[in-house]
């Protein structure tokens, strides 16, 4: 069967790998966290300690999706999806290899699986899980190093470190983030979400006007709320930057779907929008919604975890 394809299940019960996650996100510090929000991120933690947690996939059905409040099953087919690809440390699905750079990647004597025995591999993949438990204890520029230290150990993980171009965003080094992103779709040409953040990292040194005249083309995403968010970002501004009503439609699809995921991810994103344009208090409004979902307080999504990490840097209060 194709390696490539498997079902996580990350259940909402934090297990005995979260006791080092109790900080939460207090190494940052900047920011006060509900205590719902807290023990969402333990959760996610925990599921990162035991090589389960995830990001969704396109995949992911709006039945699957709601089903968050009790335990959340993520199918992933082939390639990875962005949004919802909250794979982390251990999950050796999502270091598979793709199927175009195996032959430069992977020794022909010792098969494709020989990787996996390969102690600088190992050691590669345990930086990336130790990277993205930092980012989720809000320390992203620890979680770069430990990037960046990864693809010393092993090239080929350069162009999927998805993570490492979302911590680059926070770092403000968003040349370098941008261009993460623009590899990752290279080799993931319908990953939506990597188009996504290529725009959010170059609307801040370019202007989201510029940004969007150099859109990231990507393939048709399975997902409506994905397709709707694409279409809104691409599409110039009609009043002008920083108006309110520029990412409605994706409000609009969510509400329409019923969806715990859609409701999430249609925050997160309209959120995002609005932190694109210099609209900070309609981007701070939306990202604390996103935070007090239900998706985000149960499903373990390695997206929920950037959220509260969203708001912490930014100094935002979720308490009350």
């Amino acid at each position: 069967s194709d390696c490539n394809s498997k079902v996580k299940e990350v259940s909402p019960m934090a297990s005995s790998g979260a006791a080092k996650g109790a900080q939460g996100l207090g190494a940052a510090g900047r920011g006060t966290m509900s205590s719902a929000s807290s023990r969402s991120v333990l959760r996610i933690k925990a599921s990162c300690g035991a090589g389960l947690a995830r990001r969704s996939h396109p995949s992911t059905s709006a039945a699957a999706a709601s089903s968050a409040a009790t335990t959340t099953t993520t199918t992933k087919t082939g390639r990875r999806g962005f949004s919802s690809l909250g794979v982390i440390g251990g999950c050796l699905s999502f270091f598979f290899v793709p199927a175009g750079a195996r032959a430069s990647t992977v020794s022909t004597s010792a098969g494709f699986f020989g990787k996996f025995l390969n102690p600088e591999f190992k050691q590669a993949r345990d930086y990336v899980g130790r990277g993205m438990r930092k980012f989720l204890d809000g320390d992203v520029a620890g979680s770069v190093a430990d990037f960046d230290e990864a693809i010393s150990l092993d090239a080929s993980y350069k162009g999927r470190l998805w993570q490492r171009g979302l911590s680059l965003y926070y770092t403000r080094d968003y040349s370098e983030a941008a261009e993460q992103f623009r590899v990752d779709v290279s080799l993931n040409p319908n990953d939506t979400e990597e188009a996504l953040w290529t725009y959010l990292c170059e609307a801040q040194t370019v202007g989201p006007e510029k940004a969007r005249e150099q859109f990231l083309v990507v393939g048709t995403d399975p997902r409506p709320l994905l397709r709707t968010v694409y279409k809104v970002y691409r599409r110039p501004t009609s009043q002008g930057e920083g108006q309110d009503d520029g990412p409605e439609e994706i409000l609009e699809v969510a509400s329409r779907s019923g969806s715990a995921h859609d409701d999430f991810y249609a925050k997160l994103y309209v959120s995002l929008w609005h932190e694109s344009v210099g609209n900070a208090d309609l981007a701070k409004k939306f990202m604390l919604e996103a935070v007090d979902t239900r998706y985000a307080l149960q499903s373990g999504d390695y997206m929920c975890g950037l959220a509260n990490v969203h708001v912490q840097q930014r100094g935002w209060s979720t308490a009350g």
